[in-house]
């Protein structure tokens, strides 16, 4: 599986040396990509770096609009052609809503190229209209106390949510697993995210809740939904063992996707999966989720 970390890395090195609104069942009549499936309960956004993944950029974003999806989340905005992309987003009539900015800042030695990264994807985001950038604390740096580390990623977080919100931007940090995808991480659980985002107190850092990650970490993912609603910025899923879509594993999401409606929730949720084998028939289940979801 494509990782964050090597697209991130790679071109923050390159850089600074130089929803689906509407889906549903198809209608005869529809005039344009999105108008020819009905509205879902949910909005939802697609992730371009994992679904229609081997193809060019400005592709995937045809094919968001074929599938009647109108959002989408991507991760570096590095490599990719901005100002194409936002053509296409008009041309088509697509909403991006998030992107990566950085990742790995448990030591006090990141904080200045942290912020660097969120200098230079302000304004990419506000051509784009993007209103969040996602970060990820990272790995544990050895030699540094947990309390160290916690402190690093909180400071980082206080200087990048001044630059964020006089941009209209919030900052979603987003806790992984370390069981499956990531080990050594030091954010893993929503109560660790949601400290750090108390100790920031600041209205443009929240969490990015991600309920495959937290599955895999804690399970209680209606619980905990609940419980930290006034934190959580955004959410996204993926169903668990495979990362695939809804109903290919053991999370029941249309309880998932009522519990997040019911907080008062009104974004869109990032699917950051992959399909388990025809695409389009991933993106049906979506649907079929959403539609028992609101039943």
């Amino acid at each position: 599986m494509t990782d964050r970390r090597h697209f991130l890395a790679a071109s923050t090195l390159t850089a600074l040396s130089s929803g689906m609104v509407g889906a549903g069942l198809r209608t005869a009549h529809a005039q344009s990509p999105s108008a020819a499936y009905e509205k879902t309960w949910m909005t939802y956004a697609v992730n371009i770096e994992m679904i229609w993944s081997k193809l060019p950029v400005l592709e995937r974003l045809d094919k968001v609009a074929e599938a009647g999806f109108t959002h989408y989340e991507f991760w570096p905005w590095r490599g990719k052609d901005i100002d194409a992309m936002l053509k296409k987003n008009q041309e088509l009539g697509l909403t991006p809503l998030q992107f990566s900015v950085f990742w790995g800042i448990t030591s006090p030695t990141k904080r200045e190229i942290f912020l660097e990264n969120v200098r230079l994807a302000i304004p990419v985001a506000q051509k784009l209209g993007v209103k969040m950038l996602c970060v990820v604390a990272g790995e544990v740096t050895e030699g540094l106390s947990i309390e160290e580390q916690d402190n690093a990623v909180i400071d980082s977080l206080k200087a990048g949510a001044e630059l964020a919100a006089a941009a209209g931007i919030t900052l979603i940090l987003e806790p992984l697993n370390v069981l499956v995808d990531h080990p050594k991480q030091l954010v893993v659980t929503s109560e660790h995210a949601a400290r750090i985002i108390k100790a920031v107190g600041s209205p443009n850092v929240r969490i990015l809740f991600d309920c495959y990650h937290q599955q895999i970490s804690e399970g209680n993912l209606t619980g905990n939904i609940r419980k930290y609603k006034d934190l959580i910025g955004y959410y996204q899923i993926a169903d668990h063992p495979g990362r695939h879509e809804p109903s290919t594993g053991e999370v029941n999401y249309s309880n998932v996707m009522r519990a997040i409606h019911d907080t008062g929730y009104t974004g869109a949720i990032g699917l950051e999966m992959t399909a388990k084998g025809d695409t389009l028939a991933a993106l049906n289940a979506v649907r079929g989720m959403d539609a028992a979801a609101r039943r």
